[in-house]
């Protein structure tokens, strides 16, 4: 189970470990069904594949997300991810993909994808969205503190219109609130860890 509305570096990219216990409404051991279906999408990777060269961008968003939580073929499915963000012209689903290649890398403890994450971010041939993504990937992958070329970068291209742009992404939406939309929130949380969440804080009648 992904970390849903978590946007910390150590958890937004994470799911559930086998010494975390969550139960489902029935009493049923929410950590079996996430690994199970985690386990079926690994089973049927060659049939989500093809919905990466989808015609519709949210499909292809939607595969990327759900593939992103295979629990194995973990390789095969990195290199569909960056062949299919070489030939993707939408700005939306190449942030989303390059979340998922992070959230993959995370699961897999792929340490190449930190590499490339940590080129990718600095890169000025590389598109804004793609750029910011990396960053929060970069971010999730890593616990080394985060450089001011980083946060320079972010200040010049985490806009208003970059967090529009990238607000349909799965992974923004669970992040978002009422106050702030889900990039400039995990941005918040991840530059600042030591300022409350605003949202946390308004619903605390001591503050």
């Amino acid at each position: 189970m992904q970390h849903q509305g978590v946007c910390t570096r150590a958890d937004m990219l994470r799911f559930c470990g086998d010494d975390e216990w969550f139960f489902e409404v029935t009493g049923y051991l929410q950590n079996w069904s996430v690994q199970a279906a985690r386990d079926a999408i690994a089973a049927d990777t060659d049939l989500i594949l093809p919905l990466l060269d989808d015609h519709d961008p949210e499909v292809r968003i939607g595969a990327a997300y759900v593939l992103a939580a295979a629990s194995a073929r973990a390789q095969s499915i990195l290199s569909a991810f960056h062949a299919r963000l070489l030939a993707e012209h939408d700005p939306a689903v190449r942030a989303g993909l390059v979340l998922a290649i992070a959230q993959l890398a995370r699961a897999h403890q792929d340490s190449r994808t930190v590499v490339w994450m940590r080129t990718c971010w600095p890169d000025p041939a590389r598109p804004p969205e793609v750029r910011v993504s990396a960053a929060l990937g970069w971010m999730c992958l890593t616990d080394l503190p985060v450089p001011d070329e980083l946060r320079a970068m972010l200040d010049d291209f985490a806009i208003h219109e970059t967090a529009r742009l990238m607000a349909p992404l799965p992974w923004m939406r669970a992040a978002e609130n009422t106050n702030s939309s889900g990039l400039h929130r995990c941005l918040s949380t991840m530059l600042h860890p030591d300022t409350p969440d605003a949202e946390d804080r308004w619903d605390d009648p001591w503050s």
